[in-house]
């Protein structure tokens, strides 16, 4: 091969080179046909702002990258390092903290005292401890309403005294008040007399009624008391309530030595099915008896409260030995009984009312609204449940218990601790 063929370079390399070459003046040729006449700005247009490109890089990288690209930014006021240490200043006062709130979570907070503000009433102190105690009621009558209020209402329980309250006959709660079964009776003056005149030491402290919310109800064949001479008429007991309350009645007729007196069952529903039965020609009977009486065709003949002769029906009372001992529980009792009385007289609580005298009286609505009606001229008669010693001495000269009717009515109640606990006024 000649030297001159040896220089020749070959054809595919040439034909490379014009590939080349073609793609660079078309490139060329594009550029300057597409590229827009260069005007000068405006004098007054403002610069446009460019947005901020979205970083790609982690933070430290772009702020490094951004303060590259904007070498306008002006510098940094010499103020800042001195907000920078101010700012400073509560994170190192908050790590100082944590040690004392440690500190203070380890420790018991102190109770705090809130001072009530002027004029407001504060709420009672809560008892230091619950003290149990047994009271009762001799009938489920609607006499003791505030005695059943006092206990389902909650007010006991405020006063530090959790009272198991069941229900037992008057004259078997003597027995009871005087072994120490019982702490507090619900029971008439009449037991308490007869069981002092015979040497015990009861004291009645406070009434649930100075009249006698007993009616006598009889066969409506009779139309008038007078019409029942030689007749017999039923009561609980001999000695209890309902007896004081027959002799008070026969007594304003002239008829005690005309209609004998026959204990009949024990209770007041009792008398009433004796009744229905034939046994006896009428009974002394209480709300709600009274209404299934009216239901049953039979006649009332007196309605004790409407007669309006004051007789205690019944009171609570303690043994002397228990007041003396027990003083403090005494005094929180009655002043929770003083509250429930108040209660019970309010015409706002007229349906709560209603619905404990229907659960104690093992009734329904209809009658717990009779109940309440026949006691609620009692609440609000008396603004606090003081014994009447008329409403004593009456009851003693109907007793029938020796000595009674010449006893100091005085020896046998004690006013003086419900006035303590009585509201102002």
């Amino acid at each position: 091969m000649s030297r001159q063929e040896r220089l020749k370079p070959p054809m595919s390399q040439c034909l490379r080179w014009i590939a080349a070459l073609v793609v660079v003046l078309a490139t060329a040729c594009t550029a300057s046909t597409s590229a827009p006449p260069t005007q000068p700005p405006a004098a007054t247009s403002a610069p446009t702002a460019i947005p901020a490109a979205k970083p790609t890089s982690p933070p430290a990288t772009a702020a490094a990258a951004g303060a590259t690209a904007t070498p306008n930014i002006p510098p940094q006021p010499t103020a800042v390092p001195a907000v920078a240490t101010t700012a400073a200043k509560p994170a190192a006062t908050a790590a100082a903290a944590v040690p004392a709130t440690r500190e203070a979570a380890a420790t018991p907070p102190t109770s705090q005292t809130t001072v009530p503000a002027a004029g407001a009433t504060p709420p009672p102190a809560k008892p230091a401890a619950t003290i149990s105690v047994k009271g009762a009621y001799a009938q489920a009558s609607s006499v003791q309403g505030a005695l059943y209020i006092a206990r389902e209402n909650g007010f006991f329980a405020r006063h530090g005294l959790e009272v198991d309250l069941s229900q037992v006959g008057g004259t078997q709660q003597v027995a009871a008040l005087l072994s120490g079964e019982l702490q507090f009776g619900a029971l008439g003056a009449n037991e308490v007399a007869n069981a002092d005149l015979r040497g015990a030491d009861l004291v009645m402290i406070a009434t649930c009624s100075d009249l006698p919310i007993f009616s006598l109800f009889a066969n409506k064949k009779y139309t008038a008391v007078p019409e029942l001479a030689g007749q017999s008429i039923g009561v609980t007991t001999a000695g209890s309530a309902t007896d004081a309350a027959a002799h008070l009645f026969l007594k304003q007729f002239d008829m005690l030595d005309k209609v004998k007196i026959l204990p009949a069952g024990g209770t007041v529903p009792a008398i009433l099915a004796a009744m229905d039965q034939g046994n006896i020609a009428g009974g002394i009977l209480s709300p709600p008896t009274t209404s299934r009486a009216e239901e049953a065709g039979y006649a009332e003949l007196v309605n004790g409260a409407k007669l309006g002769v004051p007789m205690n029906h019944s009171g609570i009372a303690v043994s002397r030995g228990y007041l003396k001992d027990h003083a403090d529980e005494v005094k929180n009792f009655l002043t929770a009984y003083q509250e429930a009385w108040t209660y019970a007289a309010d015409p706002a609580n007229r349906a709560g009312v209603i619905g404990v005298l229907a659960k104690y009286t093992q009734s329904d609505e209809r009658l717990g609204e009779i109940s309440y009606q026949a006691m609620i001229p009692i609440w609000t008669g008396n603004k606090t449940p003081r014994v009447n010693p008329q409403a004593v001495s009456n009851l003693l000269q109907v007793s029938g218990v020796p000595d009674a009717a010449t006893a100091n009515p005085d020896q046998f109640f004690d006013d003086s601790l419900i006035d303590s606990v009585a509201p102002p006024g």
